[in-house]
């Protein structure tokens, strides 16, 4: 909301720069004497925001938890509120926590600022291997800037890719550029244990800016050291991104790098290519096979007979027909020997008629005897 400290980037593109103002804040633990006592931290967090009111923190987090210390650091908005706070908590010393008769002792002072010195990147390339000063790239003469907001450096603003147009724009107000490049996105396949999200490269870009003169690079050093970018949009609201700045650590912008890059680029855009004719390989021969089966199939069933399995017998209804069966040829049977005892009361004259009906029922009937049969064949298959 104040943006009375932010200096001018880039007016025209609506950028300014504005100082970190941040303080870290250690609070001395007591001795625990009762058993299973403990101390709350969000508690300590909450009466540190109690002491400096009227002013607020941005943001208050603990850095590190001990026995005997708890470390803190706040940001405020402005320079002149973290002198206020720092002076409020100073003079007030220490914390009354609710549970401890003794109280929490406190020491402020400023953080330092976020960024390299000029001694850092002096005794970086003062003891790397391999590198000649008199080459750029391998030198002091490249930031790395990271996590600036896509759609501050679009034309349309919005999440496109970032305009390299605008980027030399803003970042030339320090000297003059040699070259510029923003590396590709990574993929979360890609990143180290899922470091970054694909959410995250679509907002947030990385690149390298090499400048022409040593005092170019060290005046972007310093002019960004310990700043946030600001971002003031048509609609007059302000925006903040803190942003990463270091020097190239990797001589991503030297010959060697570039012309390494490019055969790797290279070799990759072969390896899809011969993965693209793999493919259409591998289609046209599916293709060629299905052709084949087709054909075969065709053939075939000219010649093929169809073999159809056995019907199913179901074995209740073949135990049913056979007694069935049984019964009929039993009751025949007693037909034929009633016959048999007419037969021998009746007088001779009527012998032969009677033998002939007790023929007609007799076991050598053909109908009897296909029964007969039947019924055995049966009786086999249920065995």
């Amino acid at each position: 909301m104040n943006v009375s400290e932010a200096s001018n980037f880039e007016s025209s593109l609506g950028l300014y720069l504005k100082p970190v103002s941040r303080i870290k804040i250690n609070v001395q633990l007591p001795k625990l004497s009762v058993p299973g006592q403990s101390i709350s931290t969000w508690q300590v967090m909450e009466k540190l925001k109690e002491t400096i009111r009227p002013d607020t923190f941005l943001y208050l987090k603990s850095l590190k938890i001990t026995a005997t210390v708890i470390k803190f650091e706040g940001e405020l908005e402005t320079k002149s509120s973290s002198e206020r706070a720092l002076a409020r908590l100073r003079a007030v010393g220490s914390l009354k926590l609710n549970g401890f008769s003794e109280r929490l002792q406190i020491r402020a002072a400023h953080a330092t600022s976020i960024g390299p010195t000029r001694h850092d990147w002096e005794s970086f390339f003062r003891d790397a291997k391999g590198v000649n000063e008199m080459r750029p790239g391998e030198r002091p003469d490249t930031i790395h800037v990271e996590e600036l907001p896509v759609c501050w450096f679009t034309e349309n603003g919005k999440f496109t890719n970032p305009n390299e147009k605008l980027l030399r724009k803003a970042f030339g107000t320090f000297g003059k550029i040699r070259r510029i490049e923003i590396p590709p996105k990574t993929t979360p396949s890609s990143s180290m244990f899922g470091k970054t999200s694909s959410l995250h490269n679509d907002l947030l870009f990385e690149a390298y800016i090499q400048y022409e003169e040593y005092v170019e690079f060290v005046i972007a050093m310093e002019s960004l050291r310990g700043k946030k970018l600001l971002y003031k949009g048509p609609d007059g609201k302000v925006y903040s991104a803190d942003i990463k700045v270091d020097f190239d650590r990797t001589n991503y912008l030297s010959e060697r790098c570039i012309k390494q890059r490019a055969v790797e680029a290279k070799k990759a855009s072969l390896s899809e290519d011969i993965k693209v004719a793999a493919k259409e390989v591998e289609q046209l021969e599916i293709s060629q096979k299905s052709k084949v089966k087709v054909l075969d199939k065709n053939s075939t069933t000219v010649l093929e007979t169809k073999i159809y399995p056995p019907p199913f017998i179901n074995q209740e209804e073949a135990q049913t027909e056979a007694q069935l069966l049984l019964k009929e040829l039993l009751h025949r049977a007693e037909i034929s020997e009633q016959c048999k005892e007419k037969q021998l009361k009746l007088p001779s004259t009527n012998l032969q008629s009677e033998d002939k009906s007790s023929k007609s029922f007799s076991t050598k009937d053909p109908t009897t005897s296909k029964m007969l049969k039947k019924m055995i064949n049966k009786r086999n298959h249920i065995v």
